[in-house]
Formats: structure tokens, sequence, C-alpha cells
């Protein structure tokens, strides 16, 4: 479930969302803008009730204490909160905590039903650059070792904004490479890629990594090869998936196992 508390403010998403909110106001965005930025980010993720119960808790929470919130942010919580919110959640994976957690619910819907402090002062201040993870061009072309022993082909394909940085996206070609002597020369843009399914909610084609230490490359544990792409790639930043590098080895493995015994 990925919470230390049944407090509103007890999991990573919550805490992003009313971070993320504050420093939007800071950097001069407009109440409706800082919000809708935020929900822009997650997309498609607010249809699953547990996601959309975190981020749009967290939204009007923070806009009612900063005097900001408008009718329809409270309405999309209001409506959240009188279904039930997140309550089944806790129901299913930690069921003596679930009456806990109705509580902090309870307290977050009387709290929105009242009239909220007058709007608060927000010092401005400029946002940071965003973070360039690399400066690789779009076609480069790296090896990953994979739990086999083998290798599998990453192509840079596009670059995603996030909110302090900027990061590579890649797709993974279909086959592995057994050995360097083994790696093409070169790779055409209709070759076949990877679909990440498995052991996600819907699939992916593309893949990004998550760091590990800020203060290392975000390529650590790939390596740059020779091989070279004759025609662009697709890509659709919206058909990518975060994970580590050592998770996306794991991945691309199982993955492979299923495109070999198809």
């Amino acid at each position: 479930m990925g919470a230390w508390g049944t407090g509103l403010y007890s999991d990573d998403t919550t805490c992003d969302v009313r971070d993320d909110y504050v420093q939007n106001l800071k950097h001069g965005l407009s109440s409706e803008a800082s919000a809708q930025k935020i929900l822009d980010r997650y997309g498609d993720l607010l249809e699953k009730t547990e996601i959309a119960c975190l981020v749009y808790f967290a939204l009007a929470d923070t806009a009612w204490r900063y005097g900001r919130l408008n009718e329809a942010l409270k309405d999309r919580a209001l409506s959240l909160l009188k279904s039930g919110g997140d309550a089944f959640i806790w129901e299913r994976d930690a069921p003596k905590s679930a009456a806990s957690r109705r509580r902090t619910l309870r307290n977050l819907e009387n709290r929105l039903g009242t009239p909220q402090p007058e709007e608060k002062a927000v010092k401005a201040s400029t946002p940071k650059p965003k973070k360039l993870r690399t400066t690789a061009p779009i076609g480069s072309v790296f090896s990953l070792a994979l739990p086999s022993k083998s290798f599998a082909l990453l192509v840079l394909v596009g670059f995603k904004e996030l909110e302090k940085s900027i990061d590579p996206v890649f797709s993974i070609m279909d086959w592995r490479v057994t050995s360097p002597a083994d790696l093409p020369e070169h790779i055409n843009g209709s070759n076949r890629t990877l679909t990440f399914s498995k052991s996600f909610y819907r699939p992916f084609g593309h893949v990004a990594i998550i760091p590990r230490d800020e203060r290392r490359s975000i390529l650590s544990g790939l390596e740059p090869v020779d091989t070279k792409i004759l025609s662009p790639m697709p890509y659709e930043p919206d058909n990518t998936v975060w994970l580590a590098v050592g998770r996306i080895a794991n991945e691309i493995e199982k993955h492979i196992e299923n495109v070999t015994h198809e």
C-alpha cells in the first residue's frame, strides 16, 4: 500500500502533491494552474480510485489551508469522500487500521465543509533550472546487462520533462545480445521493440529510469554502443513507465522470454 500511517499525509503521493502545489504557488502560478499542473502529471492514473483519492484529497486540503480552494476541486474531493474514499484499500490490506483511516477521511470531509481561512500569502521564489539527466542525443544506443548474462539494447527515443528534471526515455529491442561481438551495426526505426505488459496495470512501450543516487549519472548501469539508428523510432511520451535499472533488467528478461515462447 506504500503508506506509513493512516494520516492524510502518511504516504509519498500526498506529500508530493502538497509540496508541489505550494511550490507552484511560490513560482507564481494561480491556484487553478498549480492544481492542474499536478493533475496533468498524474494523467490516466487518476482513473484508479486509490490514486485519485490521494491526489484530490491532498490538493483540496492544501488549497483549503491556503485559502484557495475552488468549487470544482472541492466538489471532486467531496464526491470521492462521500463514496467512501480509499477506505476499501485499508479494509483489504490493513483491516486493523481501517477505522483510523475512516476517521481521517471524516475529518477531511468535515473540514472541507467549513469556510476556508483567508488567502494565505505565499513568498515568491524563482524556479531552479531543471536538471538535464544526459546530453546523449536521441538515437543513442546502450546495452544493459541482464540476469541471464546476456544484454539488451536500449534506444534513446526522446526526453520527458518532469518537475525538476528532463529525463531520457528509451525503447527496448525485443532481442538479446549474447556478447559484444553480436551487436548489430544498425537498427531500423521499424524494428520491433518490447512492450511491458506483465506486472503492470496497462502496457507501456517506453521505459525511463528512476535514479538511485542523484550524485551519479542516471545512465549508470548502461553502456553506450556503436550501433546506429537508420531512421527515427516512434516515441509516445505518455506511454512511459519509470523503473529502477535493476527492475528494468528483470522485466526485459521476463518479457523477452515471453516473446521467445509465443
